[in-house]
């Protein structure tokens, strides 16, 4: 067996067979000749496409055939030989378009192009006409009750930011925006007629967007406010302001949209869509209809760059209850606060620290009754009311679900032990006066 198996070794082995060459399987094709397939593959399918739209207008396409036959054309088999046997044209016949046309209209001809004149006026009247209003009256009627706002930061030694603002009342009473004025050491307030005054901050709310001023003056001219909720897609809009410092800049539109829900902030807020321009510095400022009645707070703060035509407005009857309240007690009450500082903990943060994803919190109320029942800086928020939360904003959805003085159940990884916890927290009201706390 041995000997066997040195036999079979000592055997020469087989001589490789001579390469095998096939021929014309898989032709060589030139750069040139690849083009020109596709090009000729391009043209058949353009001309499918001409076939299925001729077959669709109906006999339209058999009417082409015939006044080419008349014309004494010889009949083409296809589309495709129609383009084929066209004669080659000069530079000049290229552009057939912008060549004289001989008249369509001439007599013995089926079809021919009609031009109808303008209705007459009893006519017109059974089709409204699209008209561009004037609106100077509109103008002069709410302009003076527009003014610009304008906030200095001490700290910076630059003015924070220009905006506008509405004349709540003849005494000084003014509407802005909250973000024309967050952040500002100063505030002043500059009237249609140039005059200027020191602005007191009454109240402000980050949540609607909305602050009242005050400034000591008497006798100023007030703004008529509309009902928001009868407005309109498709009406007239105006929007007066003072973009880039321009003090009384006017411009117009139509309402493009109603009840927009944006998030602004984390909230969702519903909004009024207008095609009127409204750019940084109309921030505060008024949006009217064609009564001369305003029905929104401008907010470029929430305009999306690199679009055009989109502004947004705050309904006047969303401003309403937000202003009354901020003047009585200089915060819109009722609003529930756990007292909880916290942000983001990214799914991919967590993998690598080996934690749950959710809110890490970075600082607790010390008065709060979260932080009397063992919440600390450096836990993870997890679950509300048994609901499984991964970022602030559902945080705050479920809390929004709850009043203030209300009960929330919390749900919480505590890094020190490796536990999960859970407690029930008593919420406390937001006044404003825990500006740190977002949760």
């Amino acid at each position: 067996m041995f000997s066997q198996r040195n036999q079979q070794n000592t055997e020469k082995p087989a001589p490789p067979e001579e390469p095998r060459y096939y021929r014309n399987v898989a032709a060589y094709r030139s750069y040139e000749e690849v083009l020109a397939a596709k090009r000729r593959r391009g043209r058949l399918r353009r001309g499918v496409v001409v076939c299925a739209t001729l077959a669709m207008m109906g006999g339209l396409g058999c009417y082409l055939l015939i006044q080419e036959e008349d014309q004494g054309g010889e009949e083409p088999s296809d589309l495709m030989s129609i383009a084929e046997n066209q004669p080659e044209q000069s530079q000049s016949d290229q552009s057939p378009a912008l060549q004289p046309q001989e008249d369509s209209s001439a007599e013995g001809e089926d079809f021919a192009l009609t031009v109808q004149p303008k209705p007459e006026e009893e006519r017109a009247q059974e089709y409204p006409a699209l008209v561009v209003k004037d609106v100077t009256g509109v103008v002069k009627k709410v302009r003076p009750s527009v003014v610009g706002v304008t906030t200095e930061s001490f700290q910076t030694y630059s003015t924070g930011s220009t905006g506008s603002g509405i004349i709540l009342s003849g005494n000084g009473y003014i509407i802005t925006n909250n973000h024309v004025i967050e952040g500002g050491d100063n505030v002043s307030v500059t009237l249609d007629n140039g005059e200027t005054y020191s602005a007191a901050l009454v109240g402000a709310d980050a949540k609607t967007d909305i602050a009242v001023l005050k400034i000591e003056a008497q006798g100023l001219q007030a703004a008529e406010f509309g009902d928001s909720d009868q407005v309109e897609a498709g009406e007239a809009a105006v929007a007066i302001g003072n973009p880039m410092g321009l003090e009384g800049t006017v411009t117009a539109g139509i309402v493009s949209a109603i009840n927009r829900n944006m998030m602004v902030n984390g909230v969702s807020m519903t909004l009024i869509q207008t095609d009127a321009s409204i750019n940084p510095g109309n921030s505060g400022g008024a949006l009217i209809n064609e009564y001369g009645q305003v029905i929104g707070v401008n907010s470029a703060k929430i305009s999306v760059e690199n679009y055009e035509g989109l502004g947004f407005a705050i309904p006047i009857n969303q401003v309403k209850p937000v202003v009354e309240e901020l003047i009585e007690k200089g915060y819109v009450s009722g609003r529930p606060l756990a007292g909880v500082s916290g942000r983001n903990l990214s799914a991919m943060a967590a993998a690598f620290y080996r934690l749950p994803q959710g809110v890490l919190v970075d600082q607790v109320d010390p008065n709060s009754d979260a932080a009397l029942k063992g919440l600390a800086a450096g836990d993870i928020l997890i679950g509300v009311d048994d609901i499984r939360v991964e970022t602030v904003a559902q945080a705050c959805a479920l809390r929004d679900g709850h009043k203030a003085g209300e009960m929330m159940k919390l749900t919480f990884y505590h890094q020190a032990t490796g536990e999960s916890r859970e407690i029930n927290v008593k919420l406390m009201e937001d006044t404003n006066q825990q500006s740190g706390y977002n949760l």
